[in-house]
């Protein structure tokens, strides 16, 4: 557009912006209303109202030569503003217009404006009613959903650009891959990574990188290595995404060979080589890196916190966070984190809400991040308190936060609250799913558990090996013995899942909770791998519910074989022999415990009352 034409659409676009803006009379509100209805595609309204009132009188003018530049100009200026109000009141007029589908370029700058103000559904319903779209439609919707963490629907919309033919560029290309490596799809990567050799976008600075980081998250550092010895050219970004792809594949001899051949290291290189020395326990040379730093930023400050609090020190890690010169949301979040990684719930309570009294506004991290801390103390009042900030930030259609929610309303024993956000969720992922069948299962709701299962399945959501083990529970704790026994089956020949521990455990408490605990003992003795010490006390605590001693004895031997110093089996045994008055016994197990220094953890509970948590240990 020539300059004097865009000054032009400037003049008329803000003479129209006005009445809109600052628009506050009660006709004008009841027309814009009823053209929402039109836009949200409430049947009961399809006709478009007619614009009356004070902005038909004060922009009559200026609307009847109003054109598609003049309306991108305001969608521009709402964008940018994250005016989302008055970005609603423009499509209105759009729509009034009759220019909403006929126009691509307007189209693209309404789904935009939608996108950067957080209005993902509303950007979609534009996408869906273009009648034509080019690729930086595609592009746009793909980017928004990958953006907000919903990778799925990301890739469901790459996949129908493919199937309708579009060309794709180096910016489509650069936003799929990452959600490639979000999702750990490397075989679609792949397909991908040849569909950017036909294209001749190998040697794109933007793509190679992209592509080399998704390898990395895939944890196939083979291929992203070939990637960047392939570049023509490579730059400071490639050589980051390498060392950061080494250091998260745990390989930090690779990741410190190419960090000593870089041309130049960078700030962000030597945080990465922190977090990745950190992550090995090797502190004293992440502090010899860290203070030989020209300058330490925020982000190499957080890498220490972090480096500390997964190593489980938390407090070097608490004190490096107190030291920072400055810090962000994100160094508050890695310590929030931290503390609840490590079972320190109350603490990492106490963080969040120190930082929100610092003015510190909470993000999609945070928010995962101290949920599970509600969930851990069945803190559910806070839990709420922090899902009224999530519907305030906007942030409740992300997938992970709305995860978070069913998983701490579950834990929290309000299976009816945990379901209320499942049903309202935009997207569902695996662990969407997986969240909700545990809640149910730790509830005891097995029949609910085994449906919601099947419509998962129903859904085209493959389960994962977290989702069995959700369903093996819910077998466990409502006596389905046989349907157990066809789940696990299921798991093995049909999705080609290797059980875990975990699962040998869950079908050893199935069938011992079912008083079959010689057929518990023969699986065990089945089992490929060597039985873990869980295995057995599974075994031991049936036999302490069906007070078969002799094989509870056994159980015990092997666990004293494994690990001597767990309380669990003792008093189990304990109790047996208490049951049964063998009292010699009982004098026995407690030498025993005396002598090899075991000592019974009190349980601790939390209670909640006027929104203040008050731990209780046993004897208090």
């Amino acid at each position: 557009m020539k300059p004097s034409l865009l000054n032009h659409s400037k003049k008329k676009a803000l003479v129209f912006c006005q009445p809109i803006f600052h628009l506050t009379t009660s006709t004008y509100v009841v027309n814009f209303q009823r053209e929402q209805c039109h836009i949200n595609g409430n049947n009961s309204n399809r006709k478009t109202p007619e614009i009356s009132g004070p902005l038909e009188t004060d922009a009559e003018k200026s609307n009847a030569n109003m054109g598609s530049c003049d309306y991108i100009y305001l969608l521009q200026a709402c964008t940018n503003n994250k005016h989302l109000l008055e970005g609603k009141l423009v499509h209105a007029h759009i729509i009034h217009s009759g220019l909403e589908c006929q126009d691509i370029f307007l189209a693209n700058t309404l789904m935009n404006m939608y996108v950067k103000c957080g209005h993902i559904e509303s950007a979609r319903k534009v996408f869906d009613k273009m009648p034509e779209r080019n690729v930086v439609s595609w592009t746009a919707m793909m980017a928004a959903y990958a953006r907000h963490g919903r990778a799925d629907e990301a890739l469901e919309v790459f996949r129908r650009m493919q199937l309708a033919g579009v060309q794709v560029n180096q910016f489509t290309l650069s936003s799929i891959l990452p959600v490639c490596g979000h999702l750990g799809a490397q075989e679609y990567g792949k397909e991908i990574h040849g569909e950017i050799i036909r294209g001749g976008f190998q040697s794109n600075d933007f793509v190679g990188t992209a592509l080399a980081d998704m390898y990395g998250k895939c944890g196939c550092m083979k291929n992203a290595r070939k990637v960047f010895d392939e570049m023509p050219e490579r730059r400071l970004v490639l050589w980051n995404a390498m060392i950061a792809g080494y250091v998260q594949n745990g390989n930090v001899d690779k990741a410190e060979e190419l960090f000593q051949a870089m041309p130049e290291q960078s700030i962000k290189s030597c945080t990465a080589m922190i977090a990745g020395y950190a992550q090995k326990g090797w502190f004293d040379e992440a502090l010899k890196l860290f203070w030989g730093m020209p300058e330490q930023d925020n982000i190499s400050w957080t890498a220490m916190v972090v480096g500390y609090a997964q190593n489980g020190d938390l407090e070097e890690a608490l004190e490096f966070f107190r030291k920072m010169p400055e810090r962000n949301v994100v160094s508050w979040t890695a310590m929030i984190a931290g503390y609840v990684q490590n079972g320190y719930f109350e603490e990492g309570l106490k963080l969040f809400q120190e930082m929100r009294v610092n003015g510190m506004k909470p993000t999609l991290d945070t928010f995962t991040s101290v949920l599970p801390a509600c969930a851990g103390m069945v803190a559910m009042e806070h839990g709420k308190e922090i899902h009224e900030d999530i519907m305030r930030s906007g942030c409740l259609f992300d997938v992970f936060v709305c995860n978070a929610l069913v998983d701490m309303y579950a834990k929290c024993g309000s299976v009816g609250d945990a379901y209320k956000v499942f049903e309202k969720m935009p997207a569902r992922n695996v662990v969407s799913w997986t969240a909700m069948m545990a809640g149910y299962a730790i509830h005891g709701c097995g029949k609910e558990t085994l449906q919601m299962f099947e419509q998962m399945l129903l859904s085209a959501i493959n389960p994962n090996h977290v989702t069995f083990l959700a369903v093996l529970y819910a077998c466990c704790h409502a006596g389905l013995v046989d349907d157990g026994w066809r789940y696990f089956n299921c798991m093995i020949k049909y999705y080609h899942i290797t059980p875990s521990m975990k699962h040998y455990c869950c079908m050893v408490d199935l069938l011992g909770r079912a008083g079959r605990l010689d057929e518990a003992r023969d699986f065990i003795n089945k089992i490929p791998i060597k039985p873990g010490v869980d295995v057995w006390i599974s075994l031991l605590g049936a036999c302490r519910i069906h007070n078969n001693i002799e094989l509870g004895e056994q159980a015990a031997e092997r666990i004293f074989e494994l690990n001597p110093t767990i309380p669990a089996p003792y008093v189990l045994l304990s109790n047996m022999y208490t049951a049964a008055g063998r009292w010699k016994d009982i004098e026995k197990i407690r030498k025993l415990m005396k002598d090899r220094r075991v000592k019974s953890r009190p349980g601790c509970s939390w209670i909640e009352a006027n929104k203040q948590l008050h731990a209780f240990l046993v004897g208090d």
